[in-house]
């Protein structure tokens, strides 16, 4: 990925990074961590943020990745609990490109696909002004999870939005 951040500014920030090479964009960097709350009902949400350096053009070209990100966190996951028992996936895909198409950042706003035991909840980053746009609707499902999953897209587009302004000597 061009200016991609660097390792350590994740890790500082808490979490595991991966590197991998799927869906076909080359390296992704996926961002993990496994945070346990009580006040989510003593549930686990292992986390995965990934990062994919590529235009999309439609929604459904983002839901097209679910199932590979899916496989990823099977494969990635450290707890002990159970997938689907106090145990369930947040897959935060941030696309990240130059701009989007405005009918595209409407439906990432807008649009939620229930899934049993996972968030899966693709974001876009535009590179060029910093703007994170996720889903701002609200929907029951997963409500108790909603302030992580947008915190956290909101964090990690803010560290890769400003790393890219340091690599281009804009800080």
């Amino acid at each position: 990925m061009m200016n991609e951040p660097s390792d350590q500014m994740f890790e500082t920030a808490g979490y595991r990074v991966h590197h991998w090479v799927g869906l076909g964009d080359g390296d992704i960097t996926v961002l993990h961590r496994e945070p346990f709350r009580f006040a989510w009902l003593g549930t686990q949400v292992v986390t995965f943020v990934f990062l994919i350096c590529r235009p999309v053009e439609s929604f459904s070209q983002m839901l097209d990745d679910y199932p590979a990100l899916r496989k990823f966190a099977g494969e990635h996951k450290q707890t002990w609990l159970p997938f689907g028992f106090q145990c369930g996936y947040a897959l935060l895909p941030i696309y990240m490109a130059q701009a989007f198409p405005e009918a595209l950042i409407e439906s990432t706003r807008s649009t939620y696909k229930k899934r049993w035991c996972v968030f899966h909840t693709p974001s876009l980053l535009n590179m060029s002004t910093g703007r994170v746009v996720t889903l701002d609707r609200p929907y029951f499902w997963g409500c108790l999870y909603r302030d992580y999953t947008r915190t956290t897209i909101h964090e990690v587009g803010n560290m890769v939005f400003r790393r890219k302004d340091a690599v281009n000597g804009q800080d």
